[in-house]
């Protein structure tokens, strides 16, 4: 067998980390640029300048990192800003519908204040013996429609008080709770209200025939002396409605054969679906 034989190196080890010898020269001029710019930095604060030249030098690279920041800061403070405005926006529309809701409610009280103030200057009836009610719910019953008023002080007003629009009579109140009063008004079928004629002073009796309904007289002779288009008044017989309120007027007047009475129908001057304001008599006890 050929055996191959290998040449070893006889290169020893500082041979190979061995660092080349620096010529004198070089290492006087290397240690005179180090003095000399020590020296210039002590007399005209060279490094500074240099600083200063190199921010100058990467002031764009700067500008091009921080512009994505800068945009994205703008649009969040234009998108906060547009967000702010709106809420201010719309807190003023519903401030703005609030005043509109407020005004629109005082002007219908002022002109429901002003035609009852007109009620009381017709009719001989005291201020002070009647307080002012709103109205609360109204029932669509045809036949038993009931008219709900909110009430301050159910002390004020007792069973049966008068319940007058500025039209006239509206009805009479039936129920009393804590802060509501329950009315029964003229056209209830269970209503029957004592009257009397403006011109030929005939007396009767109202009944209710329904909501939206004529009422109707009961028990008129066909000898009385009376005509359409008559004004029909309360006549203060009962003791529950004071004598003079205004209900309505003798809307017809036929003559059944099959009855010894005649059919007299009247129109009522006051509806509560068209008011919201009521005046309600007074307790004097």
């Amino acid at each position: 067998m050929l055996r191959r034989e290998h040449k070893v190196s006889n290169i020893s080890s500082e041979a190979i980390f061995a660092i080349p010898a620096m010529k004198p020269y070089r290492v006087v001029i290397a240690i005179s640029l180090c003095f000399a710019f020590m020296l210039s930095d002590i007399t005209y604060n060279s490094s500074v300048i240099v600083r200063s030249f190199a921010l100058d030098l990467l002031k764009p690279v700067n500008l091009i990192i921080e512009l994505p920041m800068q945009i994205s800061e703008e649009v969040f403070d234009n998108l906060s800003s547009k967000q702010n405005l709106q809420r201010k926006v719309d807190a003023l529309e519903e401030e703005n519908l609030k005043l509109k809701v407020s005004n629109e409610y005082l002007q219908k009280l002022s002109i429901d204040l002003s035609k009852l103030n007109t009620l009381w200057s017709s009719i001989d009836i005291q201020k002070d013996r009647f307080v002012i009610s709103e109205k609360n719910f109204l029932s669509s019953n045809t036949f038993q429609p009931m008219l709900v008023l909110t009430i301050q002080d159910p002390k004020e007003i007792e069973k049966n008080s008068p319940v007058i629009s500025e039209q006239g009579l509206v009805g009479r109140i039936n129920n009393i709770g804590v802060l509501t009063a329950e009315v029964l008004l003229l056209q209830d079928i269970r209503s029957s209200v004592p009257i009397i004629s403006g011109e030929s002073s005939l007396h009767g009796i109202l009944n209710g025939k329904g909501l939206d309904r004529k009422g109707e007289l009961q028990f008129i002779k066909k000898t009385a002396n009376f005509k359409k288009g008559e004004k029909i008044f309360t006549s203060g017989l009962g003791g529950i409605y004071p004598k003079g309120l205004p209900i309505g007027k003798i809307s017809s007047i036929s003559d059944p054969v099959d009855s010894e009475f005649l059919k007299v129908e009247i129109s009522f001057n006051s509806t509560p679906l068209n008011h919201e304001y009521f005046l309600v008599y007074k307790n004097e006890n």
